[in-house]
């Protein structure tokens, strides 16, 4: 904007005046606009988030709300949890690890790879059995999979998926395993199985509770295995040993179980895990 003639004439009268103070202010004024953005940005926080897949949707909007509430950016990848661990085995570079077993995170810590950081547990979820919404064979037991109407029975690969290592354990439990054997058909995660019998490609399939919540009414919920049945179901969450930004990581594990953070967990069908830390993350 340009100046008018009567104050370009009064900043000339008088150079020691008012003139070089408000010079000055401005200066000082154009540094702090330059500095303290550069500040904010310097302070920031980026870290890699390698989690099962059945946490997609809850993670994905916890971690809208933390870039929100800290400014830190969380780079999320997800899949199968031994996919996720045969990664981090192989160098990927990943700060905080999300598993839906704790098996993978065991293979990691014995294979030295884990900080060494207690692992928090964040949530525990339930094995259910699932057919499509229009299924009409009536399913309403694990045991009635033996019936010969059951032709494709969808499930985890148990190699590499903990959905697929708990739906065997079941199985086998209730010696179903081995009679069922030529009918199973894996998926290479446990929403490559929901897939499935969204689609109708198999009679029924074994998924976490959490994956048929998210499903809706394209899948019905025949039954519900017992605790007693499988290995607890929980979602242990580690710092890998060669992340740079541990203390980052560690903030963004607190603020999961935190009161910004476990609402959304539990919206998505989640429970606490038994034997979990306490959180330290504020609530407000």
């Amino acid at each position: 904007m340009k100046q008018a003639p009567q104050y370009r004439a009064f900043f000339r009268k008088r150079p020691n005046g008012n003139s070089r103070k408000i010079a000055a202010c401005a200066h000082v004024l154009a540094l702090v606009a330059i500095l303290i953005p550069g500040a904010s940005a310097a302070s920031a926080e980026s870290i890699n988030v390698s989690a099962a897949v059945s946490m997609k949707e809850s993670l994905t909007e916890i971690a809208g709300r933390y870039e929100a509430d800290t400014h830190d950016q969380v780079l999320l990848v997800f899949g199968s949890s031994g996919q996720l661990a045969a990664q981090i085995k192989n160098g990927a570079p990943v700060d905080v690890f999300i598993s839906a077993a704790q098996k993978e995170v065991d293979d990691l810590t014995h294979a030295g790879v884990v900080a060494d950081i207690k692992p928090r547990l964040v949530a525990a979820n339930e094995l259910v059995l699932i057919v499509p919404a229009d299924s009409r064979i009536g399913l309403s037991s694990f045991d009635q999979l033996k019936d010969a109407a059951i032709k494709r029975i969808a499930v985890g690969e148990p190699k590499t998926v903990p959905a697929g290592q708990y739906a065997m354990q079941v199985l086998t439990g209730m010696k179903l395993a081995a009679d069922l054997a030529p009918r199973l058909v894996y998926g290479s995660n446990v929403r490559q199985v929901l897939d499935y019998v969204e689609r109708g490609e198999v009679s029924a399939g074994i998924v976490y509770s959490t994956d048929a919540m998210q499903a809706g009414p394209k899948v019905k919920v025949a039954a519900v295995a017992g605790a007693s049945t499988h290995e607890p179901i929980v979602y242990p969450a580690v710092i890998i040993k060669t992340s740079v930004k541990k203390a980052a990581a560690e903030k963004f594990i607190d603020y999961l179980a935190s009161g910004k953070g476990w609402p959304v967990l539990a919206a998505h069908g989640f429970a606490r895990a038994a034997g979990k830390v306490a959180a330290t993350a504020p609530t407000n």
